[in-house]
Order: structure tokens, then sequence, then C-alpha cells
């Protein structure tokens, strides 16, 4: 039974999100077409739906990620900026942008609190708070478009130096430790969720998916239909794939399409693993939609 003034259609989707474990995390990915940040399952890719409208706001967003705060922080390469919004998709605040000397950005990732910004520019910007930037974590020549912290504080970075690019890795310092290999215009760097100690990185140019390890070793090449944005692996094995067409579910190795979850163009993966209740119910609605 409800209780008291809960009327039977909430009352029906608590009940449905009580019962859908799988809703329990999520993926984030943006569209530069449609300028919104979509919601996808982390076992099958399945698309949910979209968190963040950005139409106001965005112009080419590159990467959404979970903040330590639990608010969704949004890159935008053409807007030289990095939005904020709260775990329901509503815009709070506008956390770096070209008055803190960014321009061309990427890939974003927090380390310890602090934001991490890559820029065509050639550096990884580093906050310690909104439009408080630090001396730069990375200004070696190199042109990042991605980084990935790991559990030592180091982190990966993909380079794309012309026909330089290649993988690299740094200390905790941001001192280059040594180049992995070399991949033609490597975008996004992902951790291999279902292999420890094993990466994934999707290559622009290259059209493939390499999964290595941390000192260069390729373990498998999965070829791409179109140009490598984002990369993720599924709960189920397979892997999902964002490029200028869409979203899709490929087998690893073959590169056969399972499925495509999504059209529009679109750009990084990430994994929200802990939505806020209100996400939850969010979440709840559309699967009740779906249902009847």
């Amino acid at each position: 039974m409800s209780r008291p003034g809960l009327g039977a259609a909430t009352a029906a989707i608590v009940l449905i999100v009580l019962a859908a474990p799988t809703f329990a995390d999520y993926l984030l990915i943006p569209d530069s077409t449609a300028k919104t940040v979509g919601m996808y399952d982390p076992y099958d890719g399945t698309y949910l739906g979209n968190l963040i409208d950005g139409s106001s706001r965005f112009s080419l967003p590159i990467n959404a990620v979970p903040g330590p705060d639990g608010n969704i922080y949004v890159s935008d390469q053409n807007m030289d900026a990095v939005f904020v919004f709260n775990p329901a998709g509503e815009y709070l605040s506008t956390y770096a942008d070209a008055n803190d000397g960014l321009n061309d950005i990427r890939g974003i990732a927090f380390q310890a609190g602090h934001l991490f910004v890559t820029s065509g520019d050639d550096y990884v910007a580093e906050f310690n708070g909104p439009h408080s930037r630090l001396p730069d974590f990375i200004a070696d020549g190199s042109d990042p478009y991605d980084i990935l912290f790991l559990a030592d504080g180091g982190a990966l970075v993909s380079d794309i130096q012309g026909t330089g690019d290649n993988i690299r890795l740094y200390d905790a310092a941001g001192n280059l430790t040594y180049e992995l290999f070399k991949l033609p215009f490597p975008e996004q760097i992902q951790f291999d969720a279902l292999r420890p100690g094993e990466y994934l990185s999707a290559s622009f140019t290259g059209r493939v998916i390499y999964d290595f390890g941390i000192y260069g070793a390729i373990v498998q090449v999965t070829p791409l239909g179109d140009f490598g944005r984002g990369v993720f692996r599924l709960g189920n094995g397979n892997l999902l794939s964002a490029d200028a067409d869409g979203v899709w579910e490929l087998e690893p190795g073959s590169g056969v399409v399972v499925e495509q979850e999504y059209a529009g163009s679109m750009h990084f993966i990430e994994y929200v693993p802990e939505p806020s209740p209100v996400v939850m119910l969010m979440l709840g609605t559309l699967l009740a939609k779906r249902r009847w």
C-alpha cells in the first residue's frame, strides 16, 4: 500500500525502480548534433533517455563525467567551457571557460578533487575549484585528447601529434614515464571493466579499438565501421562504441555490429555508478513509459 498522498502512478514508478537493479548505474554519452547528454545501460548499451538538454548552451559537448560532489561536468570543445549540471540534468554553473585560459578542450577527469582538462593548445590544465586554475599538470609539447587517472595518481594520455600519435603514461607529478605505442588519432581512453589491468582506446582515423596492457602490450584490436571516438566494455562482454553516426554494440575482435543503440554524432562514454534518488525516479519514469 502506498503512503497517503502518493498517487498510483508514482507508486508504480517507485516499485519499478526498486525492482530494476540494472538501472542502479548508467552511462553518459554526449550527442553534439542534438546538444544533449544521453543515458545508456552499462550491461547491454540500451538507450535510456536524455539526462541533459543543452540546446541553449552546448556547441560541441565531448565528455560528461560525474564529479566528486555528485554533479555532472560536461566539457564543450567549441565553447571552451566546462558546464556543471545537477544529477537531474539541470544547469547549475560554469566551472571554467575561456576566461580561465581554456581553448579547444576535450576530455576531462577528476583526481583527488581536482579537475583536469585536456586542450588542443598542448596542455592538461588543473583546477582546484571553479575558475581556480593551478599550474598545468602536463605541458610538454604533447597534444592531449583524453586523460585517464590510475590508482597510483599517474595517468594515461592520448596524444595526437600528427605522425607522432600515441598513448602515453605519466607519473603522479605529470612527468612522462614512457610512450606505450603508436595509434592514429587516439581519442577516449577507458578502463576495461571486465579485464583488470587492461585498458581501451578508440582511434579516430585508424577506425579501431585497442585493448592493451599498462606496458603497451596489445591484447586485442577491434575494427570499427566509422571514426572512433568513445569506448566502453559492457557488462555482457561486448564493446560499446561511439562515433559520428551513433552508439553501437560490437562483438570484440570481429567488430560485428550486435545493435545500433542510438543515431547521432556521439563522443566519450562515461560510467556513473550511483545516481541520486532523483535520477533513479527519472529512470523509473522512462521504464514505465516503455511498459505502458
